[in-house]
């Protein structure tokens, strides 16, 4: 109603022209209306009118002219003009998709007035009120009887009042469900199924990564037998560490024996009430891992500066840099907290996991508390940034981070690129002894609650049957398969690679794409890890930007001492690189099998390759460790191709596969099958978490709002 009472009062000039024109004096009601709304617009906006009501004012001011000037023709048909006036400002006010009655009706929605549920009620309100003044104008124009004109207008002023609300209660309610693309229930875990496999359980889970392991450690938790099958020799996924010797220090005698990660050094969501810290301790694992805060250096545009560990001291730093930006910069760091601050809000009723609120209320309530994040979340980054800084030096700056979730910072939205603030935020870690410490940690809470962690153990088929997932087929090392019967699956495999190659069923991959767009492989990333002579003073992380190009520097060594002999340093230099450049180290037509895969890294071009490629990145960090040659004891390269190996990624995908359309939904269209990992939440341990705990919670409604039970005995 009180939408309605300031669009009337908005009004008010068309109502003094009618009083004026029912008296006889149509100049003195038109005049009079146009002042009215000059004043409205004066007062109420203090700038230049929407096009609704710069449409009035176009209008009435034609009025008033014709009257002025003694155009007869226009004086009888000023009802008429008047109206197509006002039907041109509500439709260019569509079109412009900044609709003229959501200008009234904001302040009655509070914060959710930025959401893109308002904007389209509001659209659809201004289309309406646009067709009935299109027909009031008709009406006039050929004189129709009065009842055409106001039975409509009435109708229209009913419809203002009543749909708004109740399509806003609507919209919401549909909001709350979450994404309903397979919405099939949750499945009874009433006992493991019986068949005729070897084994049986309640889930089966494809790959250990640590979405996977998350996934399989919440449902243990909740009692039910789990099995995870990996083929790799360790679990972990993008988070395990390797060993590699490099002779015997020609002091002393010892083995030089350095430990490098696969990709994971920099982990978010450690702060308390965070994902990830949530999640362990909810396991009864966060005493296991040790961490130690990573800072970070950035050598761009000509600058160089160690980020201060709060967030708005960084800010500050920043605008020190570019002066000409600094209270832009400050604005927008402020900006992102509270969008961050918005995101993550919903966690503590959720076990540490944010999600959506869980009703319409409980969405109105959100909308209302955080109304720059409701407006932004989904929109582009670009254009986020674009409202306080302009300048492309410190706007690098603001991506610095963009690298640890894509490759392509252009593409990304507001709800990509604000999470990974929570570095400046809460900080990142590395767990003392590397990133497989985290899935060895995971690994003993499910062995604690009763399942297993297979390694070595491919799968080599989800079995279905009535369009559901019915368990797996897997292999051991000696090539004999066997099956494994579950009530359900979570697939933590790349999901193009996975789910194009494993799903027994053929209608599967079809709905799958239409659903997401079709499935589109990350970047991929060529890296060399480095074993030093002696300390290096830097800390754990660095970005450089030098005339080739930019890397990325990873030191363990600085937090953690066990990644090298004593008096000796690791070294991780990171190039992303996209999806074509991915693509053209593999062979010619693809992989055919493993073998000849593994034929093609002996090959001489693509050595060369790998040594050009290491070359080029161990001359972008000289830029910040001059004397880096000399102090090499160890070297090896990792291209996509190896990522594809170890990880079954899709051309050597980093980050996992996404959608045309977005993210991949948790529930697939296969019943009972569903997804862990980058997949549906993005990269990261944060998000793989988050992603692990959603899959977990898709088969166990409630698990993440209920208390965790105690764990077996180990």
């Amino acid at each position: 109603m009180k939408t309605y009472l300031l669009v009337h009062a908005a009004m008010l000039g068309l109502v003094l022209f009618g009083i004026g024109a029912g008296f006889g004096h149509p100049l003195a009601g038109a005049a009079a209306g146009l002042v009215f709304t000059l004043g409205w617009v004066a007062i109420r906006t203090r700038g230049l009118p929407s096009t609704f009501l710069g449409s009035m004012i176009v209008g009435l001011s034609l009025v008033v002219l014709a009257h002025l000037l003694g155009e007869a023709a226009l004086i009888a048909q000023a009802n008429a003009l008047l109206m197509a006036s006002l039907a041109l400002g509500a439709l260019i006010s569509v079109v412009r998709q900044k609709p003229w009655t959501s200008e009234f009706s904001a302040s009655a929605h509070g914060g959710a007035a930025a959401s893109p549920l308002f904007l389209r009620i509001n659209m659809l309100i201004s289309a309406l009120w646009a067709v009935l003044f299109g027909w009031l104008a008709f009406g006039f124009y050929f004189h129709l009887h009065p009842a055409t004109h106001w039975g409509p207008l009435a109708l229209g002023g009913v419809a203002s009042i009543v749909l708004p609300k109740w399509l806003m209660r609507r919209g919401l309610a549909e909001m709350a469900k979450g994404d309903q693309r397979n919405a099939w229930p949750a499945p009874r875990f009433h006992a493991p199924p019986t068949s005729d496999a070897e084994e049986s359980c309640d889930v089966a889970v494809v790959g250990a990564g640590i979405g996977g392991l998350t996934a399989a450690a919440l449902l243990a938790d909740s009692g039910l037998k789990v099995i995870v099958c990996e083929h790799h020799t360790v679990p972990g996924g993008f988070a395990h560490t390797w060993l590699r010797v490099a002779g015997r220090d020609p002091q002393n005698g010892d083995k030089l024996v350095f430990r490098f990660d696969s990709g994971v050094h920099d982990v978010s969501g450690w702060q308390p009430g965070g994902p990830v810290r949530s999640v362990f301790e909810r396991l009864g694992i966060a005493g296991d891992l040790q961490w130690q805060r990573l800072d970070h250096r950035y050598s761009i545009d000509g600058k160089t500066l160690d980020v201060p560990r709060d967030w708005r001291d960084y800010a500050r730093k920043l605008g020190e840099l570019y002066p000409d930006e600094a209270k832009g910069i400050a604005a927008l760091f402020e900006d992102i907290f509270a969008v961050f601050t918005a995101m993550f809000s919903t966690g503590a009723q959720r076990g540490g996991i944010p999600g959506a609120p869980g009703g319409p209320q409980e969405l109105l309530a959100f909308a209302a508390a955080n109304p720059l994040a409701v407006q932004w979340m989904k929109r582009p980054w670009r254009d986020f940034v674009a409202r306080h800084v302009s300048g492309e030096g410190p706007r690098k700056w603001l991506a610095a981070l963009g690298g640890y979730i894509t490759d392509d910072i252009g593409s990304a939205s507001v709800a990509d690129m604000v999470p990974i603030f929570g570095y400046y935020i809460n900080g990142g870690y590395y767990p003392q002894g590397g990133s497989g410490a985290m899935a060895d940690a995971l690994v003993r809470a499910i062995e604690r609650r009763g399942g297993k962690v297979l390694l070595r153990t491919p799968v080599v088929k989800i079995t279905a049957r009535g369009g559901a997932a019915t368990g797996l087929v897997v292999r051991d090392l000696h090539g004999n398969e066997r099956r494994i019967a579950a009530t359900a699956v979570v697939c933590n495999g790349d999901a193009r690679e996975a789910l194009a190659k494993l799903v027994d069923d053929p209608s599967f991959a079809t709905t799958l794409a239409a659903q997401s767009g079709g499935l589109q492989p990350s970047c991929s990333a060529v890296s060399v890890h480095l074993g030093l002579r002696g300390p290096l003073m830097l800390p754990p992380v660095v970005h450089v930007e030098t005339p080739d190009g930019t890397a990325g520097l990873v030191v363990p060594s600085v937090v953690d001492p066990s990644c090298a002999p004593a008096g000796y340093s690791t070294l991780e230099i990171i190039k992303l690189v996209d999806h074509a450049e991915a693509q053209s180290w593999f062979p010619p037509g693809g992989v055919a099998s493993a073998e000849a895969l593994d034929a093609y890294r002996q090959s001489p071009d693509y050595l060369a390759r790998k040594l050009a490629m290491g070359d080029a990145l161990i001359a972008r960090a000289r830029h910040a460790i001059p004397d880096l040659d000399s102090r090499i004891v160890y070297r090896a390269e990792s291209t996509p191709v190896t990522y594809y190996r170890y990880a079954w990624s899709a051309d050597g995908a980093i980050y996992g596969t996404s959608g045309a359309q977005g993210r991949l939904p948790t529930k697939t269209p296969l019943r009972l099958l569903v997804l862990a990992g980058a997949a549906t939440h993005g990269p990261g341990i944060e998000a793989v978490v988050i992603s692990g705990a959603y899959a977990a919670e898709a088969l166990r409604p409630g698990l993440l709002a209920t208390p965790a039970v105690a764990a077996k005995a180990a």
